[in-house]
């Protein structure tokens, strides 16, 4: 758990970093905010706009997040930064997509920092957790592909069509690349149909890791690469490696170390 609440913790702080005057957004004009409901204003925590109050609790919310990623007094500093990640994600969700409803970026995080804050030491579901959220974000985007476009999302013709869109507006030469060549553009179509449909069975098959991973890295490449889309949450990826690290808890391991502390402070 230590690797993954490290991860997990230092990408939210990216994420909020890489948006240092998100709490100027409460001083956009009135007008702006009515057409907002006001109870979905208050669902997040926004019972009026005061740009002084959201400073102090943007300032707070890197304290704990930094507090989090070196375990200090995580029963305190996880529920804080789950509270206070829930009340800025649509902000963050706002500036990227126009979308005050979602989380964004922020959505593993914020409800990673909830079950680390009401998990017992040794705990593991907390990652489990996190890691099919994540690969549910695959999943669901897949199903959106489907149903919107139909299955033909999945096919050449729509990839070269997409990379050329693409080309047109920011002039990536990988994406006039990858809009001139048919076969690599049905590799690609192929390949994020197989990583939307297979990446949720990486949460419970070590296995099928050895697929998906690759696969999620050549995806992260292409996205960055002819599409010019970075992914913020892309290092999330990284815990369903993390049940093969050294340094990640297991529970025997935590078990292993309380019971051999007890025993050195007794023949103390």
């Amino acid at each position: 758990m230590k690797a993954a609440r490290i991860i997990v913790a230092a990408d939210a702080l990216w994420i909020v970093l890489s948006r240092p005057d998100l709490p100027s957004i409460a001083r956009w004009p009135a007008v702006f905010w009515k057409t907002i409901p006001r109870t979905l204003l208050v669902r997040f925590g926004y019972f009026g706009l005061h740009p002084a109050l959201e400073w102090i609790l943007f300032a707070l919310l890197i304290l704990v997040l930094v507090a989090v990623m070196f375990g200090f007094a995580l029963r305190f500093t996880a529920f804080a930064a789950g509270v206070l990640l829930y009340h800025f994600a649509p902000l963050a969700s706002l500036l990227a997509a126009g979308d005050f409803i979602g989380m964004g970026g922020l959505t593993v995080p914020t409800f990673f920092m909830f079950a680390l804050w009401a998990a017992e030491p040794g705990d593991r579901w907390p990652l489990k957790l996190a890691q099919l959220l994540l690969a549910l974000s695959f999943l669901m985007s897949g199903i959106t592909k489907v149903l919107y476009t139909s299955w033909r999302w999945y096919t050449g013709p729509n990839i070269r069509q997409l990379a050329l869109t693409y080309w047109s507006l920011g002039s990536q030469p990988a994406a006039l690349w990858l809009g001139t060549h048919e076969t690599a553009a049905w590799i690609v179509a192929l390949g994020s149909l197989a990583l939307d449909a297979l990446f949720v069975f990486a949460v419970v098959s070590k296995r099928m890791r050895w697929i998906v991973l690759p696969l999620a890295v050549a995806a992260l490449i292409v996205r960055s690469v002819v599409f010019g889309l970075h992914w913020l949450a892309a290092p999330l990826v990284l815990l369903f490696i993390v049940d093969w690290w050294p340094c990640a808890e297991s529970p025997a391991s935590s078990t292993a170390s309380s019971v051999a502390a007890t025993a050195v402070s007794r023949s103390g």
